[in-house]
């Protein structure tokens, strides 16, 4: 899932958003994840405007590729991670 250069990008669909959309992951080491292991990884979304209301702990969502492959949930959230046009 995460090689050498530990990010991936992958689209994502959110509660609260009606279509996929990309975000960047990037994880501490390359990884390879199997059917019900799980991790923590940082995320930055490319359209924030689509996600300013709905990025907040609790909130669900899953990965895309080809199919959806994983689902996750919103830990934490850095308000000061976001455009000062979008907040």
């Amino acid at each position: 899932m995460f090689g050498e250069d530990v990010h991936r990008r992958v689209p994502m669909a959110m509660d609260g958003v009606d279509s996929l959309n990309t975000i960047f992951m990037w994880a501490k080491a390359p990884s390879t994840f199997h059917a019900g292991e799980s991790t923590v990884v940082d995320c930055v979304v490319i359209a924030p405007e689509l996600y300013v209301s709905t990025v907040w702990p609790g909130v669900t969502f899953e990965l895309w590729d080809g199919g959806f492959f994983a689902t996750g949930t919103v830990l934490e959230r850095f308000d000061d991670a976001w455009p000062r046009k979008v907040v």
